[in-house]
């Protein structure tokens, strides 16, 4: 079976509709079981689509965030975000980036995306002078940990996030100055 041909580019705002879809549809691909279903359910994509213009317009403080998206012929698959470290902590222990979001549909899983989508943050934030840097997860999303793991990244912290009645266990993974 041939693999499909995908593309990587910084995201604009013409593509806050097709953000925000994805957004929603791996969110419901991936937490259904790690999230309670009243935080799934606040997750829309016409919230998500009003978000991503102000994202993408400048609008919004997104921290010198930088959003990426993956696709192939006829559909955006995948995104993922990055910018200067948000968290202060993270910060005075030299943690200069972080990297905000990476999901990717299932049906475009296992083709390489994450780690293309990655590594692309990855110079992005190394090009800013960004070095060093984090990103949270849910805990339980073991996959994605591991692709983390597999490119460097170690276990540095954990949290509990608290959304309307629902709550999320999440942990840090961090890649330090080299």
């Amino acid at each position: 079976m041939k693999q499909p041909q995908y593309s990587i580019r910084r995201a604009t705002v013409d593509d806050a509709e097709a953000l925000a879809h994805v957004h929603e549809a791996t969110w419901r691909e991936t937490y259904v079981g790690l999230l309670s279903e009243q935080m799934l359910d606040a997750l829309t994509a016409d919230a998500r689509e009003a978000a991503w213009r102000r994202i993408l317009s400048g609008e919004a403080d997104d921290h010198l965030s930088t959003v990426y998206i993956a696709e192939r012929p006829g559909a955006v698959v995948a995104f993922s975000s990055c910018g200067s470290q948000r968290d202060p902590a993270f910060a005075a222990q030299g943690y200069a980036g972080e990297v905000t979001s990476v999901y990717v549909l299932k049906t475009d899983q296992r083709q390489g995306l994450g780690t293309s989508l990655m590594k692309t943050m990855m110079k992005d934030l190394t090009d800013r002078g960004l070095v060093g840097f984090t990103l949270w997860m849910p805990r339980d999303n073991i996959p994605a940990r591991s692709l983390y793991e597999q490119l460097g990244g170690k276990l540095i912290g954990h949290r509990e996030v608290v959304r309307g009645s629902g709550f999320l266990q999440e942990v840090a993974y961090g890649w330090p100055k080299p």
